[in-house]
């Protein structure tokens, strides 16, 4: 696992660093998505979540729920094309999870329709979420 200044970042995961979404691919073109460490604690406390349903199709860029937190609202976009699978519906009920535990606190599983050509855009490994997160980091301590 990387450690990041405070933030962790486990190694098997993939990262949108647009968005801040993990990625975790679960075999047969499913993967699991949710909010990492840096992206929880840009938010603040997380106080609703509303989720697109099980069975939309969806593409890449398109947003698929909002997340309202202390610091903003915005929406929820699904960094991969596919299909909702599963929908996190408890996490909707009880959303401040995703502050106590971001890695553990999942968003959606999609079924993914081009997840090898669309996991190139993503960070992925020790080396290169540490530079990408040391370079969050550094930029947002720059006045």
């Amino acid at each position: 696992m990387a450690r990041i200044d405070i933030f962790d970042f486990p190694d098997e995961l993939f990262y949108d660093r647009k968005e801040h979404l993990w990625i975790r691919p679960m075999g047969d073109g499913v993967v699991t998505l949710g909010i990492d460490a840096g992206g929880q604690d840009a938010l603040g406390d997380v106080v609703y979540l509303q989720l697109g349903e099980a069975g939309r199709r969806v593409a890449s860029g398109e947003a698929v729920g909002t997340i309202e937190a202390e610091k903003m609202v915005r929406p929820l976009i699904a960094p991969v094309s596919g299909t909702l699978r599963e929908v996190n519906t408890a996490l909707a009920a009880a959303p401040r999870a995703i502050n106590k535990d971001p890695y553990g606190s999942w968003l959606y599983r999609i079924e993914t329709s081009h997840w090898e050509s669309e996991k190139a855009r993503f960070v992925h490994g020790a080396v290169a979420v540490s530079a990408w997160v040391g370079e969050e980091i550094e930029s947002h301590r720059k006045p």
